[in-house]
């Protein structure tokens, strides 16, 4: 196979006894080209430390992965069955039409202009339409043309679009250059096309592109079989704010242990000046292939250690730091927001509102672009999506109608179900309730929701209905299965809740520190706390005995209590919640009330009105009460 390869790519000063020579993809005297019994491939010690295969030879001779694969077989002598070559396996899938190309001037000039060649641009099948645009083609792993994007060749005009893709043929974000990569290989993942053909410029061709800019990341669930083949991905973010996310976020769903990033100065010397450098590819024009290359070759490992200097750790500010909002003002204001990283125990009695909260909080997150997941112990997957959709329906879209047997409902119209199903597809999950309920198999799934759909947001409702799987005794069990969650909760940066029942609290209205049952580790090693108590009738009539501060928090459904937060030191702070049997909302103003989710794309003239907001009596609603009776 080493000869083979010698004389595919001509290797100079080849030495057939010990198999070195020359390394072919860059000038040197002392062959540093070596042959690896190993690896089956040849690397270069010297200044590329480039590392080639036989497919790797196959592609770059022009052949796609799969076609190189055929090609070693058929040298091997060996039958093969791959399936048919270029077989469309989606089913009512519009697929783009393949653009007629003749002439590439414009794009070949406009390319140049970027330090991209002619056979880079032909090695990735770049074309040209017939208004001058630039062509990608994006192919999957069996070379079919499943998507096509389009960018003018030439300086962009402010508020034109950047790029389009296909009018009429539909869009699979698949990475761009996916069918010619080599498995064995480091993969580069690049923020845009002409990104990747300056990594391929440079002499790194085991290079992909994202394909529909970096605040996607559907790739990841689509190619997500494939890229579990890699043990290496070296990632080449934006030097901006939103490829820095996007580095964050992929990362995490990758798997920081296998991830690198690349390097690119923030600015540059060019022609006696510093200029700002955004990407690969400008940094490509200002400093040249060389720079390129050895800004890949130099990955940093992704900053995953067990241990920092503390000198370089910021201290944490939490209005920098990401989380999900409840959508409920007075709440939000105490909390903030449930942080990412941090794992949150919500408890209460029976009937005080636990999950329809929780699946409020859900739906608001969905609204944030913030991906969901949640088990549901105790309602079957049907009742559950049934509370989401009231929720998000709201009062606007429930409709009265009576059922077979007389009585009477709220019903939501088939319009509206479909509409919401279209909005939050691929966005929100839920386990199945077929599936083991053992703490292995829940943490899996959280593990493939948040690798391949990116979810943030992740509920278990509730700790009763979750086999711990041990044989050790019952709280040493809860204590190991809580850490296991706030270990989740950190590796992944999301955002975890736990529903807790309490113990029976012998006619207490108020759930305290030592109140939900189980060990007081649970409570001790979460990040929050927060209990919901039901007002009722007979809580109103004995409370004269109350200061008047206290007996307001009295008018509301629920009582809200933030047990412990260890985010910002506090404990034992009440908040009152009214909450709506039409809609299933909880809320504490007229805003909250009528909340008009982002799949209703709807107008309405006239405000929904919340009677017992309207009554002029709501002086103090949404009153944030301490322990101590303080407002």
């Amino acid at each position: 196979m080493a000869f083979i390869i010698a004389e595919e790519l001509d290797i100079q000063g080849f030495d057939e006894k010990n198999l070195k020579g020359n390394c072919p993809f860059h000038a040197e005297n002392t062959p540093s080209f070596i042959w690896n019994k190993k690896s089956l491939a040849f690397h270069c010690f010297g200044a590329c430390g480039r590392n080639y295969d036989i497919i790797d030879v196959f592609m770059y001779k022009g052949l796609t992965y799969i076609e190189s694969v055929q090609r070693l077989f058929e040298l091997a002598e060996i039958p093969y069955a791959f399936g048919e070559h270029k077989l469309k396996t989606k089913r009512a899938y519009r697929y783009p039409k393949e653009v007629e190309c003749s002439d590439k001037s414009k794009v070949y000039e406009y390319l140049s202009k970027r330090n991209i060649s002619p056979q880079t641009a032909d090695y990735l099948d770049i074309r040209q339409d017939e208004h001058g645009n630039c062509v990608f083609n994006y192919y999957d792993m069996n070379d079919v043309l499943t998507m096509v994007k389009y960018r003018p060749s030439r300086m962009i005009k402010k508020g034109e679009n950047k790029n389009w893709c296909q009018p009429g043929a539909d869009t699979t974000p698949i990475l761009f250059n996916i069918n010619r990569i080599n498995p064995s290989q480091p993969l580069l993942i690049c923020s845009g096309e002409l990104d990747c053909a300056a990594a391929i410029e440079a002499g790194w061709t085991n290079s992909t592109s994202i394909p529909l800019g970096d605040g996607n990341l559907e790739f990841c669930r689509e190619c997500f079989d494939w890229l579990e083949q890699f043990s290496e991905i070296i990632i080449a973010h934006d030097n901006d704010e939103s490829g820095i996310k996007f580095y964050k976020n992929i990362n995490s769903m990758l798997g920081s242990w296998r991830c690198k990033v690349v390097k690119i100065p923030e600015r540059v010397e060019y022609k006696n000046e510093y200029t700002s450098v955004k990407d690969l590819n400008e940094y490509l024009f200002y400093c040249g292939k060389a720079a390129v290359l050895e800004a890949i070759l130099s990955a940093e490992d992704s900053p995953v250690p067990s241990v920092f200097d503390l000198s370089s750790v910021e201290p944490t500010e939490y209005e920098d730091v990401d989380g999900i909002t409840f959508g409920l003002s007075s709440l939000d204001e105490e909390i903030m927001r449930l942080f990412f990283s941090t794992l949150t125990i919500v408890s209460g009695q029976p009937g005080a509102g636990k999950s329809s909260l929780l699946t409020q909080l859900m739906c608001n997150a969905l609204d944030q672009d913030i991906n969901t997941w949640i088990f549901s112990g105790e309602l079957p997957n049907g009742v559950e999506k049934s509370w989401f959709n009231y929720i998000l329906a709201g009062r606007r879209n429930l409709q009265e109608s009576t059922s077979r047997k007389g009585n009477a409902y709220m019903k939501i119209p088939t319009e509206a179900r479909v509409s919401i199903n279209k909005k939050y597809k691929n966005k929100w999950f839920i386990y199945r309730d077929d599936y083991d309920n053992d703490l292995t198999s829940l943490i899996q799934s959280m593990t493939d929701v948040v690798r391949k759909y990116g979810a943030k947001l992740l509920i278990l409702d509730n700790f009763m209905t979750i086999d711990t799987e041990s044989d050790e005794n019952e709280l040493r069990a809860q204590t190991n299965t809580i850490k296991k969650l706030i270990t989740f909760a950190k590796k992944y940066n999301v955002s975890v809740v736990l529903v807790c029942h309490p113990r029976k609290t012998d006619g207490k209205t108020n759930i305290g520190v030592y109140d939900i049952a189980g060990t007081s580790n649970i409570i001790n090693l979460a990040h929050r706390t927060i209990a919901l108590r039901r007002v009722t009738e007979e809580d109103r009539e004995n409370a004269a005995h109350l200061s008047e501060r206290r007996r307001q928090l009295l008018k509301y459904d629920v009582i809200v209590t933030i047990i412990k937060d260890r985010m910002f030191g506090r404990s034992n702070i009440d908040i009152g919640l009214y909450y709506d049997t039409v809609s299933r909302r909880f809320y504490t103003n007229q805003e909250e009330y009528d909340k008009k989710y982002s799949w209703d794309t709807k107008e309405y003239d006239e405000a929904l009105v919340a009677e017992r907001l309207d009554d002029g009596s709501d002086e103090v609603f949404g009153m944030k009460i301490g322990g101590d009776g303080t407002v």
